[in-house]
């Protein structure tokens, strides 16, 4: 029995000692071969290139591949001379964004320098353009776009591409963010537009610039950076890129209508100080024809009934936004109810965006809810870059149409989905053929009035145009925008 367990107590130590071995001699083994198509580097020869580039500055694991990577194409090349460049502003940019930036190098350092030279050399074109119809910018009143029009080309992309760059949380994507946020525009540049305004607006232009740019056509990932050019102004981007892109476009319009706004604004005073001498208004450009007026008016040509046809398409969820400071309910209720009951001339005869009913509601386009919004907010700049930013306009309204409901009751939120501020109705006219239309319905004792006494300011015209208006959420129930 002894010598059996003795057996047994040998044997269980020779395996414990065999298992330890495999354990702690693990550098025995045979030499590892790699797998096909991975990179293998040793941290050794790695850690050589991270302390050569980082000189003693702290690097993010995240930002550590970007260090070695493209690292092969560089070695023994002559470093790339500095480009010069005219303009004060676009050589600062140079030096603190690609100049002393370690993830910039290789070909999208040069792809980045060769738009940076673009917008030196012609950059100091407007920033607006609207010679194609599909350009978002064509929906700016002539006061906003004269306005954007002083600000030249190349410093409005050097403040969205600063914008973005500052929104950077990964050293390892600034190259891209700058090719997109540089590129974005740069179809406006006029000797770019003049010759290729025919095959579409200014986003669509900029790749075809890109695309001339040997080193942009080889990029691997070149397809995405289209892509997030093309779409920068859609109403829904797709990723994040794409958002951030058209965030900060956006942001750089506020802040610069903000300055001229104010530069306008202390100008009609010192005016007025001086001599009642009329306020001066910026000049419209001379743009020669105006294919926005043209299509504007063969849509409205086009048009069956006064308020034309839903927009077709998905639109992104509304979000509620921070409320203005210059929120006053009973103003723009008040801006709102004169255009209660009015018709307006148009393209193609009387028109109207607000309609009394005999059932206790206010119907108002939109269109006119929002032109009252531009009378009461004393030329906000977010209100103004609104006008060429469909996305931003909705926040607004949902916005401000949820705030009159809590501060006055003011809107019929029976007809209304919690997520929207308009409701799909039925627009009956006289000749009894119906259309569809997005409304906002309020409720007629918002205005201080009764159905009658609104009904008796109708015109007959009016009553022709529309007899009935029949809720589509009565009939079955939902809402849409």
């Amino acid at each position: 029995m002894n010598e059996a367990f003795l057996a047994l107590t040998a044997i269980g130590t020779g395996l414990v000692c065999y298992a330890a071995r495999n354990l702690f001699h693990g550098d025995e083994c045979p030499e590892h071969v790699p797998t096909p198509g991975i990179e293998v580097r040793t941290l050794a020869d790695v850690s050589r290139h991270w302390h050569k580039a980082l000189s003693g500055d702290v690097v993010k694991l995240c930002d550590m591949a970007v260090l070695w990577r493209e690292r092969e194409a560089e070695n023994g090349a002559p470093p790339l001379p500095r480009p010069s460049f005219k303009h004060a502003e676009i050589d600062r940019f140079f030096s603190d964004m690609v100049e002393k930036r370690r993830t910039v190098k290789g070909p999208r350092r040069v792809i980045i320098v060769r738009l940076l030279k673009m917008l030196d050399e012609e950059g100091d074109c407007p920033s607006v353009v609207r010679r194609n119809e599909k350009d978002a910018e064509n929906k700016y009143p002539e006061e906003t776009f004269s306005l954007l029009a002083t600000i030249p080309l190349y410093r409005h992309t050097l403040s969205v591409a600063a914008k973005c760059a500052a929104r950077v949380r990964q050293e390892v994507m600034l190259p891209n963010i700058l090719i997109i946020s540089l590129a974005h525009d740069i179809g406006k540049i006029p000797s770019y537009h003049d010759r290729l305004y025919s095959t579409g607006d200014h986003p669509l232009i900029s790749l075809i610039v890109l695309e001339k740019i040997p080193e942009y056509a080889a990029l691997t990932d070149r397809a995405e950076l289209d892509r997030i050019i093309r779409e920068h102004h859609t109403l829904k981007p797709k990723d994040q890129l794409t958002d951030l892109l058209k965030h900060c476009d956006q942001e750089a319009r506020k802040e610069e209508l903000g300055v001229l706004i104010g530069e306008v604004i202390d100008r009609d005073k010192a005016s007025a100080h001086v001599g009642g001498v009329p306020p001066i208004k910026p000049v419209p450009l001379a743009t020669g024809k105006k294919p926005a007026e043209k299509a504007a008016k063969a849509r409205e040509e086009e048009r069956e009934h006064p308020l034309g046809e839903i927009e077709p398409g998905e639109f992104p969820d509304n979000v509620k936004l921070k409320l203005p400071d210059w929120f006053d309910a009973d103003a723009l209720l008040a801006a709102l109810k004169q255009r209660i009951n009015r018709l307006d001339d148009g393209a193609r005869g009387p028109r109207w965006v607000a309609v009394s009913t005999n059932h206790g509601v206010v119907y108002a386009h939109p269109d006119g809810l929002w032109a009252a919004v531009k009378d009461v907010c004393g030329k906000d700049p977010a209100i103004l870059a609104a006008d060429a930013d469909e996305g931003a306009r909705r926040n607004l309204l949902y916005t401000l149409v949820w705030e009159l409901s809590k501060a006055r009751n003011a809107i019929a939120t029976d007809l209304v989905a919690a997520k929207y501020y308009t409701t799909q109705a039925t627009v009956v006219p006289g000749s009894g053929k119906g259309f569809n239309a997005l409304l906002v319905p309020f409720r007629v004792e918002a205005f201080g009035e009764t159905d009658s006494s609104l009904d008796e300011k109708k015109p007959s015209r009016l009553r022709q145009m529309v007899r009935e208006i029949r809720p589509k959420q009565l009939e079955v129930e939902t809402c849409v925008i």
